[in-house]
């Protein structure tokens, strides 16, 4: 029997492309090439933060692959994902059979610059949630976050 044939149901020969971007600006990202030697490929794309759990294309991707309808998911940096948990998320789907491929690997930052990243994406999404993430509020604080740190 193959690791692929689980309690009767044979996986499908289908693949999911996962693509996140932050905002409405950055949606011309989304475009990317897709795999071609799958009989059918999922095209799932997000908008929002990555500290967001409940994310439609998310939750597409997890009932996917509950449903047995994909083997793989292509993302191009594990931060399109999700934020934080990445290597969970990657167990998590690994225990449903299905893996899941950094296309463009992990990016290289130094461990200071990774960390305010992280810290700045923190301080958005809670300013967000206070204050509605389109406010003038939420831009002044993350602004002075920024300033803050990249001044010492």
């Amino acid at each position: 029997m193959e690791f692929i044939q689980i309690l009767g149901k044979e996986r499908d020969n289908a693949v999911a492309v996962y693509a996140r971007v932050s905002s409405r600006d950055q949606k011309k990202d989304l475009e990317q090439k897709l795999p071609e030697s799958y009989d059918k490929v999922y095209e799932i794309k997000d908008i929002g933060s990555g500290l967001n759990g409940k994310r439609k294309g998310l939750i597409k991707l997890i009932e996917l692959a509950r449903a047995k309808k994909i083997r793989a998911i292509y993302i191009t940096y594990p931060d399109r994902l999700t934020r934080f948990g990445y290597e969970a998320f990657k167990e998590f789907f690994k225990a449903l059979g299905v893996e899941v491929i950094e296309v463009n690997g992990r990016e290289f930052k130094e461990p200071q610059e990774e960390l305010v990243k992280d810290m700045i994406t923190i301080i958005t999404s809670f300013a967000g949630r206070l204050y509605g993430l389109r406010s003038h509020k939420t831009k002044k604080i993350v602004e002075k976050v920024k300033e803050e740190i990249y001044e010492r």
